[in-house]
């Protein structure tokens, strides 16, 4: 009989331990909700950047022109490149960057269209947004990958001048090759632009992901 007692108080204690580690969890299920409820209602979002669907739009429209958008015989390259980035879903910018959106097939903003604007603008870091640029390097980055940019340029009478952008549509027998607009061009190496055309170089690595909203 006293076994049979004492077994009763091990079970039953048991019992009562784990019914407190449920309610435990239960409570902190719940704060977790509530944490992750009041960053929704900030209006906050992470989006990932979508990098092989922008390589695929650049390796879709190198060679000729999106009629969706603007497009200039001219200077077509930052043109080219925003198109790609926001076929990534990533989003029109406004703020103290700069603007950087499309407009239709009119005259877009700054920033979407001109190469040192853009890469000033992707690589602030807003009050509502994170930075599109995780890095601009003079090297190519360990984390490289298509869907990332390239802007090249020259010094001209003393001063930088970013004068062309490139994007990177992944790897040919193992190399990396680019597509690039204004001259078009399709899965070429870097060779094709650096150093035969420019003598400065940065390697713009886009982050895999942004958070939108307010960050306060």
């Amino acid at each position: 009989m006293r076994r049979d007692r004492g077994r009763r108080r091990i079970y039953r204690s048991r019992a009562l331990r784990r019914r407190r580690s449920a309610f435990v969890l239960c409570v902190l299920a719940a704060l977790a909700g509530v944490v992750l409820a009041a960053g929704q209602s900030r209006g906050s979002e992470r989006v990932t950047y979508d990098r092989r669907a922008a390589a695929a739009y650049a390796d879709t429209w190198a060679l000729s022109t999106n009629p969706a958008y603007w497009s200039s015989p001219d200077s077509d390259c930052a043109d080219f490149v925003s198109q790609c980035l926001a076929a990534g879903d990533l989003r029109p910018l406004s703020g103290a960057g700069g603007d950087w959106h499309e407009n239709g097939t009119d005259l877009p903003g700054v920033a979407w269209v001109n190469c040192a604007a853009q890469m000033q603008t992707l690589t602030v870091d807003g009050q509502e947004h994170t930075s599109y640029a995780a890095h601009v390097t003079k090297s190519p980055p360990r984390d490289w990958a298509a869907g990332d940019v390239v802007y090249l340029g020259n010094t001209v009478n003393g001063t930088t001048e970013w004068q062309h952008v490139i994007i990177c549509a992944g790897r040919d027998h193992g190399q990396w090759v680019y597509d690039s607009h204004t001259t078009a061009h399709l899965r070429q190496s870097l060779e094709l632009w650096y150093p035969a055309h420019f003598s400065l170089i940065r390697y713009c690595h886009i982050a895999d992901s942004v958070s939108y909203g307010s960050r306060g």
